[in-house]
Order: structure tokens, then C-alpha cells, then sequence
């Protein structure tokens, strides 16, 4: 039986992609606007799309819920904006805006000529560190990105892999069970990014 998967809509954008990847991955994924019977679902899905506090005021009003599932034994996959909102904050449009805070820390902006960043870039495990997403990828393998924000605290624990952008090292991805998150799009990364949504939903299967 495929694992049931919550894909979470913001509102905003267009989620076609991360929708047929989930299912090319082996998954039984459901659009809803908020999750809605929290102890029915397998994993759910924080998409990368909208602006973070336009998307934070949405999600708030189900991060109860969201937290139930998870306790519950769910397992959450955030994408680009998805693994933003798991912080304490963000200071998008230079303000604070909060977020899920399942993890601690601030979301910054970028430091690069040119911004936003959007493209193709390396991603790097962080020695000592197990990255279940990255399992079977080549370290140092190329990943999409859309994006201008994100998380640059690489030193704390659940930052499993890193890349870069102009003077920027930020997390690529981030791993803390039942809390796993990439900065990059896998949804939009070929055959490499498809491999990252088959190893998370095989973790919904054990």
C-alpha cells in the first residue's frame, strides 16, 4: 500500500511538480489547503512556493495539527520555502516573520551580486553526519535552486549538507526525525532530485 502524503497548500503557485514526484516516488500524495486528520497520514509535505510570511500566516492556523501528525509518526519533507518556515523566523522583506519553529534559528538573506539565486548548484555532505535524503548521490552533485533566503547556521547539528552561493554557505539540507528538509527544489532536479523523494518516502515505510 502506497504511504499517504499531506502536500500542503499555501495558496500561491503552482504544485503539479512536487505532486507527480511524489507519486513517481511511490507515494499517494493529497492537495489541502490545511491537514486535516492528523493521525491518517504517513508524511506531509511543506511545498517550496509563495513568499514566507504570506505563507506563514496560512500555515499557522494548521501547525497544530501538523505537530500532531508528526507526533503521531508522521514524517515531514519541507522544499525551499518548506524548510524556511521549520525555523523560528525569517527576515524576508526585511522584517521578522515567524515560522513553525520545529527547529530554532533565523532564515537570512543571501550575500551574491546578483539575487535571486536561480540555478543549478553543488551540494556537499557535511563530514560526520548521516544525510538520509542524499543516500545513493554522489557527493558534490548538482541540485535546482529558487531562492534568496536561507538557513547559514551550517555548524548546528541537523544541517546535513551545505552548498553555496556567492559569499553564502547556507544548508542544503536538513535532517532532525522526524523533520527532514532541502533548501533545493528535487522536484525540479531530474533524475538526482527524483532519487531524493524515493529515499524519503522509503523512510515512510519503515
Amino acid at each position: 500500500m502506497a504511504p499517504r502524503v499531506a502536500v500542503i497548500q499555501y495558496g500561491v503557485g503552482n504544485i503539479y511538480s512536487i505532486v507527480s514526484g511524489l507519486r513517481r516516488a511511490g507515494a499517494e500524495p493529497t492537495v489541502m489547503d490545511c491537514l486535516r486528520d492528523p493521525g491518517d497520514w504517513d508524511g506531509v509535505v511543506l511545498p517550496g512556493v509563495g513568499a514566507y510570511a504570506a505563507a506563514s500566516m496560512r500555515l499557522h492556523r494548521c501547525a497544530w495539527e501538523i505537530r500532531e501528525a508528526l507526533k503521531m509518526g508522521a514524517q515531514l519533507l519541507g522544499v525551499c520555502l518548506g524548510l524556511q518556515l521549520l525555523f523560528t523566523d525569517s527576515r524576508e522583506a526585511g522584517e521578522h516573520s515567524y515560522g513553525l519553529s520545529l527547529l530554532p534559528g533565523t532564515v537570512e538573506k543571501l550575500t551574491a551580486a546578483k539575487l535571486p539565486h536561480i540555478g543549478w548548484s553543488r551540494v556537499y555532505r557535511v563530514p560526520g553526519r548521516d544525510c538520509r535524503l542524499l543516500e545513493g548521490i554522489e557527493d558534490g552533485s548538482h541540485f535546482y535552486y529558487v531562492h534568496s533566503y536561507a538557513y547559514t547556521r551550517v555548524w548546528e547539528p541537523w544541517v546535513c549538507a551545505v552548498s553555496r552561493y556567492g559569499e553564502t554557505v547556507y544548508a542544503a539540507v536538513v535532517e532532525q526525525p522526524p523533520v527532514y528538509a532541502t533548501q533545493f527544489h528535487p522536484e525540479r532536479s531530474s533524475r538526482l532530485g527524483q532519487r531524493v523523494l524515493r529515499n524519503w518516502v522509503a523512510l515512510l515505510r519503515r
